[in-house]
């Protein structure tokens, strides 16, 4: 299961380099850089060593733990062995069985968990929901069967990232497509489309919420978007921007 899971994800992930860089953050420092990303307890480095000395850099990994973020949860993943490809293998510590992470190569007192926020109250998430279905029903169509909803407030306010799938049909070369609108909740309770992203290329199949995370600790979470490919997938990481948010790594 875990060779064949890569396998897939290889093509993709040689096309992106997913590190959180550019200017320096508020307060200062440098964005620690996203080196790999867990999926349902499979890790993939995004990041293979190359040259001569690859094999020791590899082997030099095994023991190494590396700083998780997790749905705006702070946890560390420890490398025990390398697969055949080099890929790692290893596990979270204290039974932590998180769905999706970001693993940094940073230290957990340079990133921020989202400890203390308030958690959304039913009717913020039906309102939600209902902007939603109403922003992922095509102009000419039906609206969505089911959605995926997330609702968290990413340290200045409340946000809702929702997915939905529909068949791709037999023209296409993906099996769906996945189509994907963030918003936000006003001060009137009202909730806001702010970001779209839209699949470009007819390799590209759609996007789906991957994980959160305050990576740059400056107090609001960034959002790890997946891109499906047809021969795999990628990763956008999301930034909140003045008027929305803004595509900071891809």
């Amino acid at each position: 299961m875990l060779s064949k899971f890569r396998l897939l994800a290889l093509a993709s992930i040689s096309l992106v380099t997913l590190a959180v860089t550019g200017d320096a953050d508020a307060k200062g420092g440098k964005k620690p850089p996203v080196i790999g990303v867990v999926t349902e307890g499979i890790a993939e480095r995004l990041h293979q060593p190359k040259g001569k000395k690859a094999k020791k850099a590899q082997k030099s990994e095994i023991g190494k733990t590396f700083t998780a973020m997790c749905d705006g949860s702070v946890g560390a993943f420890k490398v025990t062995d390398l697969g055949d490809d080099g890929a790692w293998v290893g596990g979270f510590a204290n039974a932590y069985k998180p769905k999706r992470c970001l693993l940094l190569d940073a230290g957990a007192d340079t990133v921020q968990a989202a400890k203390g926020r308030p958690s959304a109250k039913p009717e913020q998430i039906n309102a939600a929901k209902a902007a939603a279905v109403v922003a992922l029903t095509p102009k000419k169509g039906e609206p969505p069967n089911k959605v995926e909803l997330t609702v968290f407030n990413d340290g200045e306010g409340f946000v809702a990232v929702a997915s939905t799938t529909r068949s791709a049909g037999e023209k296409s070369n993906c099996l769906d497509h996945t189509s994907l609108v963030i918003l936000t909740e006003g001060e009137d309770g009202k909730w806001k489309e702010v970001f779209r992203p839209s699949p470009k290329g007819k390799g590209t199949c759609g996007y789906t919420f991957f994980t959160r995370g305050d990576v740059d600790a400056d107090g609001r979470d960034e959002i790890a978007l997946r891109v499906d490919l047809t021969d795999g997938y990628a990763y956008r990481v999301l930034k909140h921007g003045k008027k929305g948010y803004d595509v900071v790594v891809k």
